[in-house]
């Protein structure tokens, strides 16, 4: 058995809740859940997308209107989602987790602010 050892406890996210995107790159997709450390989210592949070691997100959302530019973060895994696990979801999809660098205080408040708000799955305070 794994036990999973995470500085930070995660939040699923509502579905197709918070967008996130990056100038820098060609990836784009919907979180799945957030932490203070990290997130994780899900998109699908196009030719020569992949996410780069280090990589400057943006967050984007409707339900919690909100933007956070410019979180630079590094990517700890990159995974193909297992299309048993997802049905109905185009197959090929991927799974990314992302560790933030270093968040100024403005960013850290807004994204205290985000998991207080209620797109989080099951809570309204993170």
């Amino acid at each position: 058995m794994n036990i999973e050892r995470r500085k930070f406890a995660r939040y699923p996210i509502k579905p197709h809740t918070i967008f996130l995107y990056s100038n820098y790159s060609p990836v784009k997709g919907w979180v799945k859940d957030i932490s203070k450390g990290g997130m994780s989210f899900e998109y699908t592949p196009t030719e020569g997308c992949e996410p780069e070691p280090e990589i400057r997100l943006i967050l984007t959302g409707d339900a919690f209107p909100f933007y956070l530019p410019d979180i630079t973060s590094k990517t700890i895994y990159d995974i193909k989602v297992d299309k048993n696990d997802r049905p109905f979801k185009a197959t090929g999809n991927r799974r990314c987790g992302v560790q933030y660098e270093k968040l100024d205080p403005i960013t850290q408040e807004k994204l205290t602010d985000l998991m207080r708000s209620e797109v989080l799955i099951g809570t309204s305070e993170a």
